[in-house]
């Protein structure tokens, strides 16, 4: 039979528990600091090496990429930090601000067309043919960027996704699940039928009905009723990529 631990022996185990507790804690206080001193100085270098490079992350997107998700890896956003210090070291807090006015006018010229949705690629496009030559280059993560900071305008602009195809939206509405599932359905020929919705979701005809008729009057799909059988429904925002070329090529 074991002998109780006694009163003594219990203060003892205590007095053990506390002092291995306060080294703990003094040791991860030291790898702590340890830490923030190792983040201080990547962060110094990296200020050093954005000043000396602040040309070739203008005009080469791949690197200019590159350099902001370093900045993230260490905690720093560009177009935040110090009410913008790195943003305009990086020369880039402007360039967004620009990609982002340009990027409103380009979607309300084309609201009209493609009830407010396009391709990502074709609005990159757009903003390249919009652009002054001899600007920096935009790339797909430039637009992503841009759009972040148009979230407090209220505009509804936002970046989804239908299947493996990425577009812009830029009306402040709620897309449901029946609208993405019948765009994503789409995404490859760029028209459905009924018939089609039917076949391939099995849906019954008052949830097709509803869908779209909704799609109808927000203007995302448009309606072909030269065949009185069998109406063709197209999606606008999807013929860029059919055709390879802009719907409305004279659109901003």
């Amino acid at each position: 039979m074991r002998k109780a631990v006694g009163i003594g022996g219990l203060r003892r185990q205590e007095a053990q528990r506390l002092a291995l507790s306060k080294k703990g804690n003094e040791l991860a206080q030291r790898e702590i600091a340890k830490l923030q001193e190792q983040i201080s100085t990547m962060k110094a270098n990296l200020e050093v090496f954005v000043r000396e490079h602040q040309q070739d992350i203008r005009n080469n997107p791949a690197f200019r990429v590159q350099v902001q998700r370093m900045c993230q890896l260490i905690g720093i956003d560009p177009l935040a930090s110090r009410k913008g210090y790195m943003a305009e070291l990086l020369g880039v807090g402007d360039f967004y601000c620009e990609i982002g006015i340009q990027i409103i006018d380009i979607c309300l010229a084309t609201r009209s067309i493609n009830g407010g949705l396009i391709d990502i690629e074709e609005l990159r496009e757009r903003l390249i043919r919009r652009r002054l030559k001899g600007s920096e280059p935009v790339v797909v993560d430039d637009i992503k960027r841009a759009i972040s900071q148009l979230s407090p305008l209220k505009g509804g602009y936002k970046i989804v996704s239908f299947g493996g195809r990425k577009m812009v939206q830029s009306v402040a509405r709620e897309m449901n699940a029946d609208t993405s599932t019948v765009l994503g359905l789409a995404q490859q020929t760029s028209k459905f039928t009924k018939s089609d919705v039917k076949v391939a979701l099995g849906w019954d005809l008052y949830r097709i009905d509803t869908c779209v008729d909704d799609m109808l009057r927000s203007g995302i799909v448009w309606i072909d009723d030269q065949n009185s059988t069998m109406h063709e429904y197209w999606v606008p925002a999807f013929f860029s990529q059919l055709s390879g070329t802009s719907l409305n090529a004279s659109a901003l």
